[in-house]
């Protein structure tokens, strides 16, 4: 016998303006007018004010109050009137759509994959939020969180993973890679699968890869009982020649840098900073006043047949949603400077001082959300694949987020300014007797640094650099 029960459930529901801002957060200000564009394809309320036969406003037209949309002049004035003097200031070499244009041609490659409509959906947010290295920057299931927000799809962690083995299959060879490991393993992968050399990078990779990186070579030898040290040589040569970074032709991070396209840029009038949102001539948006005369005239006709019944209730549907998506730029907008107004805010003294490592104040997601006044994942979203101009720079907005490390004097420095201390130690060093990280520990102490023997050893390997003994330089 059947069982009925009744269950009470709290469902939270996203308006579509909601969705629009999500979506809005996370694309970069080079790309805004492609996306802007698509949308006015999509929405024949949309007008660009450029495009328009005059700048009469909207409100002469004999629609009532609740039919207009003040915003769209707002816009094009508050926000269109200061690109001019930011735009001088840009070089034209710091403008390259490197990772749109990479984006771009991986959604052509997706359309050849044998998907299905959810495939699509899921491929286009999993190329859309890869990061400017070509990597997925988010776990899967943030992913999967994503996609309920935004397309109302209940998803397992199974059939978004299956779309990103789909898209790791595209090109260049090693795109999508959720770590170094992983982007290494798909470019392999792509090679003779008979070859001795590409066997044995496929083996050090796959089972090796934390000695391989520490330069442990030995405990490579000893566990794959290699007799052949040649063949050895030719597969780390090999695995060198891999591209740790697939989204750039170049790893070079000063090179990459200058590839940046900024987002915001920090102005300075009589020692004072400022920040300015970057706008790539972007459509100024306004609501078509041909189509609210259509509509309009739609509502006054009291004999209305099928056709125009439906006609007009296009009409009104695309309408509220030009509404929405002119409110949620405006939102997005408003949300992005005050995010790097925080941010200034917070890193005040590396703007205005140098732009030096030592200068950086220590910053978590946290302290910018508390702000702004959003969540955290609202802040990642933002500065993911966003940019800031400074006096002698582009940098990445991540760039600005570290630990802090505490002195002897109580201050807290950026994690970075250590880093960048131990580097400088280990440039300086003797390379016939390297310093150990002890002794490098012993420095930091000295010149009042509150930091543990494990976190030299963990800033090291984050900087790429080996043991003391894998530094040392025979005679």
């Amino acid at each position: 016998m059947q069982k009925l029960q009744l269950d009470q459930k709290l469902v939270h529901k996203i308006s579509g303006q909601q969705i629009q801002f999500i979506k809005l957060l996370q694309v970069p200000n080079v790309a805004l007018d492609t996306y802007i564009s698509k949308e006015m394809a999509n929405n024949p309320l949309l007008d660009d004010l450029k495009d328009s036969d005059s700048e009469e406003n909207i409100e002469e037209s004999e629609l009532p109050l609740e039919e207009t949309f003040s915003f769209s002049d707002t816009y094009s004035r508050d926000l269109g009137k200061t690109n001019h003097h930011i735009d001088d200031q840009i070089s034209r070499e710091n403008r390259i759509e490197s990772i749109v244009s990479l984006q771009e041609k991986l959604r052509e490659q997706l359309h050849l994959l044998h998907l299905s409509e959810v495939g699509y959906i899921i491929g286009e947010h999993l190329i859309g939020s890869l990061d400017q290295n070509g990597y997925l920057p988010h776990d899967l299931e943030i992913i999967v969180q994503d996609l309920h927000v935004m397309h109302y799809l209940e998803l397992s962690l199974k059939e978004v993973e299956e779309v990103l083995i789909a898209i790791q299959s595209l090109d260049p060879p090693g795109i999508a890679a959720r770590n170094l490991q992983e982007c290494l393993l798909l470019q392999i992968q792509r090679h003779r699968p008979m070859d001795p050399v590409v066997q044995l990078a496929k083996k050090i990779i796959s089972a090796f890869f934390d000695e391989f990186v520490k330069k442990h070579y030995e405990k490579i030898i000893k566990k794959l009982g290699i007799a052949d040290t040649h063949l050895l040589k030719e597969a780390l040569a090999y695995i060198t020649r891999l591209s740790p970074k697939p989204g750039w032709a170049n790893d070079n991070i000063d090179l990459m840098r200058n590839f940046l396209s900024p987002d915001f840029v920090i102005l300075e009038d009589q020692g004072k900073l400022t920040v300015d949102l970057v706008h790539y001539k972007a459509p100024r948006l306004r609501l078509n006043k041909k189509y609210l005369t259509m509509l309009e005239a739609y509502k006054k006709n009291t004999k209305q047949n099928a056709e125009s019944l439906e006609m007009r209730s296009f009409l009104r549907k695309k309408l509220e949603d030009a509404k929405g998506f002119m409110e949620a730029l405006n939102q997005r907008n408003q949300t992005l400077l005050k995010t790097m107004h925080a941010i200034l805010e917070l890193q005040y003294t590396f703007f205005l001082e140098g732009e030096e490592t030592d200068k950086l104040t220590p910053m978590i997601l946290q302290h910018v959300a508390e702000r702004v006044g959003v969540d955290t994942s609202t802040i990642s979203r933002i500065v993911n694949q966003k940019s800031v101009q400074g006096k002698f720079g582009i940098y990445p907005l991540k760039f600005f987020f570290s630990e802090g490390i505490s002195r002897s004097s109580g201050e807290e420095v950026s994690n970075k300014a250590v880093k960048n201390r131990i580097l400088e130690l280990i440039s300086v060093e003797n390379k016939r007797n390297p310093d150990s990280d002890e002794r490098i520990v012993e420095v930091l102490v000295s010149e009042g640094y509150n930091i543990a023997r494990r976190t030299v050893a963990k800033y090291r390997e984050q900087l790429n650099i080996p043991v003391a003994r894998l530094r040392k330089v025979l005679e």
